[in-house]
């Protein structure tokens, strides 16, 4: 049903919301987590301890006398599953403002920037240049993943203008008329 790295996001998840994850076998809130990770709760439980284990050991989650807790390096791992499976919403009305995402990341991070190049491609953003992508949804959330989820706050800028030259063919990328 679920792969390991799925059931991580969830439990991962889980943590952000709930803060913690009881060690008892019947806290509240659990059986509600278990239901999203397998129908048999003897299945999903044995599963969950796997992952927790797992994320325990590569130190995204400590274990302590409550039960487990998000560790930072696991606040990170969560912004970029995150990332990694982000979609922008349906854009219901245009409100004639341009988003525009712009970086400029180092060359000794260069996978950084083409995961950051190729997810922006396939939300739909439209590449003016090698690294200005323009949207006409809000980006708000996708830029502070990439900020938060591979620490480039310095590097990637996100702004809203309502003219550009040469318009005519991001309208036309974008279905939209002004």
């Amino acid at each position: 049903m679920y792969k390991r790295g799925d059931i991580a996001y969830i439990a991962l998840g889980f943590l952000a919301v709930a803060g913690v994850i009881a060690i008892l076998p019947l806290a509240p809130g659990l059986g509600m987590l278990l239901k999203l990770i397998d129908p048999n709760p003897r299945k999903a439980a044995a599963k969950l301890d796997r992952t927790l284990q797992y994320l325990t050991h590569s130190g995204k989650v400590s274990r302590t006398k409550e039960g487990y807790r998000m560790t930072s390096k696991g606040e990170v791992e969560l912004t970029r599953r995150k990332f990694e499976r982000y979609q922008f919403p349906e854009l219901k009305s245009w409100d004639k403002k341009w988003r525009v995402i712009c970086f400029d990341i180092p060359e000794k991070r260069k996978y950084t920037r083409h995961v950051v190049q190729q997810k922006l491609k396939e939300v739909g953003c439209y590449r003016l240049q090698d690294s200005v992508f323009i949207t006409p949804h809000n980006c708000s959330e996708i830029l502070k993943l990439i900020q938060q989820g591979f620490f480039l706050q310095k590097h990637v800028r996100g702004m809203v203008i309502t003219q550009m030259d040469d318009e005519a063919a991001v309208l036309h990328y974008f279905k939209l008329s002004k």
